[in-house]
């Protein structure tokens, strides 16, 4: 199957793929992936592929194995908690420098992204523009360490594998953003500690369950 979407690179083509692939398990967890079969699988050389690979890994997608190869990470409760407490440890951070000091245009760019998040129905729309939210509140605190390291939080990849195609608790999630921008709109700091906490903790117990539901590996 060669990779033919137009208008990116062949590394980026070939690295959506792959990606696409370990995201939604049609590689497994645990199973291996070879270079060579991928690369012919694809219609590439080698040379692409070993790029995504090694990005994959970067993002905590794949694991390399010493003369092993490539192997797709399980996702485990372990792995999703402490992800999790990352990730809250980032925004509640984010917020303490932001809450207060923001203007009416950033607070309304960040309303824009709520919105988003209301009319996102599949699964589809619903990744993209959740990142999008996140990644702005993030973002407000002006700190590009902090906003490059919150992307690269492999929690928030997991959730795409967790979700399997579904946005689970869609109208819940959504009020729930609203909370952090009302908090934000009132500059109440208290408040939006408070409701970026109660969110975090519903995507950790979503997360939580789709593990359990499997059988503690995803």
């Amino acid at each position: 199957m060669a990779v033919t979407t137009p208008g990116t690179s062949l590394n980026d083509r070939v690295y959506g793929e792959l990606r696409t692939r370990v995201l939604t398990r049609e590689h497994p967890a645990g199973a291996k992936l070879s270079l060579h079969e991928l690369a012919s699988q694809l219609g590439v050389s080698r040379s692409p592929v070993h790029h995504a690979l090694t990005r994959l890994v970067s993002e905590g997608l794949l694991t390399v194995r010493s003369r092993r190869g490539y192997f797709v990470t399980p996702v485990t409760a372990r792995a999703l908690a402490d992800g999790y407490d990352v990730r809250l440890a980032l925004e509640l951070h984010a917020a303490e420098r932001t809450v207060g000091s923001l203007g009416a245009s950033r607070l309304r760019a960040f309303r824009s992204l709520l919105d988003a998040t209301a009319e996102a129905i599949s699964h589809e729309e619903w990744d993209p523009a959740n990142a999008a939210f996140h990644e702005y509140q993030i973002d407000l605190a002006g700190n590009d360490l902090l906003s490059g390291f919150y992307r690269e939080l492999s929690v928030n990849l997991l959730m795409q594998v967790i979700r399997g195609g579904r946005v689970e608790g869609h109208e819940n999630l959504v009020t729930e953003h609203r909370r952090i921008i009302e908090a934000f709109d009132a500059a109440d700091a208290d408040e939006a500690r408070a409701a970026i906490r109660a969110h975090i903790e519903t995507g950790r117990r979503i997360a939580l369950d789709a593990i359990e539901r499997a059988g503690g590996v995803l």
